[in-house]
């Protein structure tokens, strides 16, 4: 004789025990009988699975109403998105484990490749709906990322284009290009904005209010995009090496070769600072940053470094928005992953990107796109979820550096990492995986968001894989 107790509780109490369960726990759930089925049909209990599922992440609400509803449109348009109206969380649940499922498995399930370039790709920028691409004779292409149909071409510069970002909601680009002129675009009218010399940039982001540049003297400047006009500049950083600016939260994250760096994007403060844990002597050859992870390529290893969530600061001058996107805790010791990687002259770039940070690889030792693209594993997140500053967090998260002991435990947490060789990305649909070998197309350039790989090659096309089927 069986009891089933949950069909016997008050519907509400059912519901709060189901929306504690993982996603797969409530699927197996429909399957026990006809009342429980009817029971998980309530879209309150897969909101709330999905919510729980994604917080791990630190994903600001406001950018969690996905676009997965809809399985042809693209994450790059989920920051977009809002949790107003009717959502089919249930369908999102099902979408979120499929698509994390072909990310583990690296299964490719749809391409497309687009042609409009004369020549090839050195730069490409996915995000908000929208896929910039520019090619070595400086056109930039505009793409929608719902349809990918061309929406405008701009003739942007003279010549190979270096850097390129814009603004989705400016509808602005800036591009600078490697005679060292930057200029800026509108998007809709194709107007020239204004230029002016860029000759020692080496980085560069914009979001929809800020264009901010790194020099090669490792000066930040903050530029006001609709006039060219620089609003304000940090001092240089001495004997560093920029390499990666990142905005989030009204802060800017500086990355160079051996240290992370927060800094108040309306004063230039330094508002927080650490050592990365690599020694002085080993070069870095590249590093990207992303939410929260920051990415180094060394000459022997890839790796990805990853740091809770900060929630509130106890510095007063460090004012934390948790509507937005949430900063790095820089004074507790970060998760870190090392990857084994090709021989450094081999490797085409390197991309992370999307909610959930995907990084990857590519390699030009190949005659086709099969086996070029790795993707690498990241730190695992079971101790990534955190809602406050932890009440056992040393002295220094009174000051804006780290502490030495902080330091040296990233350090050993380094040495302990366990080297590992990624996977690389394949396909089990027959017309992917026939295309990938005999395309004949080597990787020059590649973005990626949350459920899409754009990949931009040497002759001048783009193909575009979907790791989420478009049925």
């Amino acid at each position: 004789m069986t009891f089933d107790i949950l069909t016997r509780l008050p519907v509400e109490l059912a519901y709060q025990i189901l929306s504690k369960l993982s996603i797969t726990d409530v699927v197996v759930c429909q399957s026990v009988s006809r009342q429980w089925y009817w029971i998980t049909t309530d879209q309150s209990i897969w909101k709330q699975v999905y919510l729980e599922h994604e917080r791990p992440y630190a994903i600001p609400r406001s950018a969690l109403a996905p676009s997965l509803s809809t399985p042809s449109a693209t994450s790059s348009s989920s920051s977009t998105s809002s949790l107003s109206g009717y959502r089919d969380w249930k369908q999102h649940c099902q979408s979120r484990v499929v698509l994390d499922r072909n990310w583990r498995q690296g299964d490719i399930q749809s391409l497309l490749t687009l042609r409009y370039h004369r020549g090839g790709i050195v730069r490409l920028r996915i995000k908000a709906g929208l896929l910039l691409s520019g090619d070595m004779f400086g056109q930039v292409a505009v793409w929608d990322t719902d349809s990918y149909a061309c929406q405008c071409v701009v003739e942007a510069a003279v010549g190979p284009i270096q850097l390129l970002d814009f603004s989705a909601k400016a509808m602005v680009m800036t591009v600078i290009s490697r005679s060292g002129v930057c200029r800026i675009w509108s998007i809709k009218t194709k107007e020239l904005i204004c230029s002016f010399s860029a000759y020692d940039v080496v980085c560069m982001t914009m979001d929809d209010d800020h264009l901010v540049l790194g020099g090669r003297d490792g000066r930040i400047q903050v530029v006001d995009f609709m006039t060219g006009a620089i609003v304000r500049t940090t001092t240089a950083f001495a004997e560093e090496i920029l390499q990666d600016i990142y905005i989030q939260n009204d802060t800017l994250i500086i990355a160079t070769g051996h240290h992370l760096r927060i800094l108040s994007i309306d004063t230039l403060q330094i508002l927080s600072t650490c050592p990365l844990p690599i020694a002085p002597s080993v070069r870095t050859f590249c590093s990207v940053f992303h939410i929260r992870s920051l990415i180094l390529l060394t000459e022997e290893h890839l790796l990805h470094i990853e740091w809770k969530a900060l929630y509130r600061s106890i510095n007063k001058n460090f004012v934390i928005d948790q509507n937005k996107e949430l900063p790095p805790n820089l004074l507790i010791p970060p998760r870190i992953q090392k990857t084994k990687v090709p021989p450094i002259s081999t490797i085409t770039s390197i991309a992370i990107g999307g909610n959930h940070p995907r990084v990857l690889t590519t390699n030009a030792d190949r005659p086709s796109l099969h086996d070029t693209i790795r993707l690498c594993p990241a730190p695992r997140l079971n101790a990534l979820a955190d809602d406050s500053c932890p009440s056992d967090a040393p002295e220094a998260t009174r000051t804006t550096t780290a502490a030495p002991s902080v330091a040296a435990a990233a350090m050993r947490l380094l040495e302990s990492a366990e080297e590992e060789t990624g996977s690389v990305l394949s396909s089990q649909v027959p017309e992917v995986a026939q295309y990938l070998e005999t395309c004949g197309l080597k990787p020059s350039f590649m973005d990626v968001d949350e459920d899409v790989i754009v990949i931009g090659t040497s002759k001048g096309d783009i193909v575009v894989l979907n790791m989420l089927s478009l049925e």
